[in-house]
């Protein structure tokens, strides 16, 4: 991979997520904290592994943590382009 120096705006902070806007790209992108993404990515393989063992109880209440998480991100990054003036690059 090519480092090269590059400078991100930062539009929006918010608990452990930023939205930010990259040059040359069309739309902001979302930064995430890596102890939170780690433990995004760990309720996903608690989902998987409850799934693979048929715990279905388990597995609905990892997929309402990554659920509640991934609306939190969303929501994050959609204040914070609307406020900054960009349109979501996707239909709503």
């Amino acid at each position: 991979m090519n480092e090269q120096e590059t400078s991100a705006t930062v539009l929006a902070v918010s608990g452990n997520y930023a939205v930010v806007g990259l040059p040359n790209r069309r739309y902001p992108a979302l930064a995430v904290q890596g102890d939170s993404l780690k433990v995004l990515q760990e309720a996903v393989e608690e989902l998987a592994e409850h799934l693979g063992s048929g715990d279905l109880e388990e597995a609905g209440f990892s997929l309402g943590e990554i659920r509640s998480t991934v609306a939190s991100m969303l929501s994050t990054y959609e204040s914070a382009s609307r406020e900054a003036g960009f349109d979501l690059p996707y239909v709503r």
